[in-house]
């Protein structure tokens, strides 16, 4: 596996733990959060589950990409993941993005376009 292709999984990855750690605490029975019945029901969470091991391969695949790309590189590329983190909640969580947000996504883009031209 090449480097770039090592960033690149571990951007997506990150960005899709991120929305299934959201569907995972969404969805535990009690969302009170205070006891620890809230816990354990964390832990018995299929949602959870997925994001750590989304999770720990992100960190496996970015200690990869950073042995071989400069963090000047790929740090910034990690933005990327924003992007994909509202397209997911917009569609996976039907959350609600106001044009300001898409706009300053918008703005991300660019600068992702910038830095990955080198």
């Amino acid at each position: 596996m090449t480097a770039t292709i090592a960033l690149w999984a571990s951007i997506f990855l990150n960005g899709l733990a991120q929305v299934l750690l959201k569907k995972g605490v969404g969805h535990s029975s009690d969302q009170g959060g205070a006891h620890a019945g809230w816990w354990f029901s964390l832990l018995k969470n299929g949602w959870v589950w997925a994001w750590g091991l989304c999770f720990v391969a992100a960190t496996a695949l970015w200690l990869l990409a950073l042995s071989r790309l400069d963090i000047s590189y790929a740090f910034p590329l990690l933005s990327t993941s924003f992007i994909l983190v509202a397209l997911l909640s917009r569609l996976l969580l039907g959350e609600f993005i106001s044009w300001k947000r898409w706009f300053a996504i918008l703005v991300i883009c660019f600068g992702v376009v910038l830095i990955a031209a080198k």
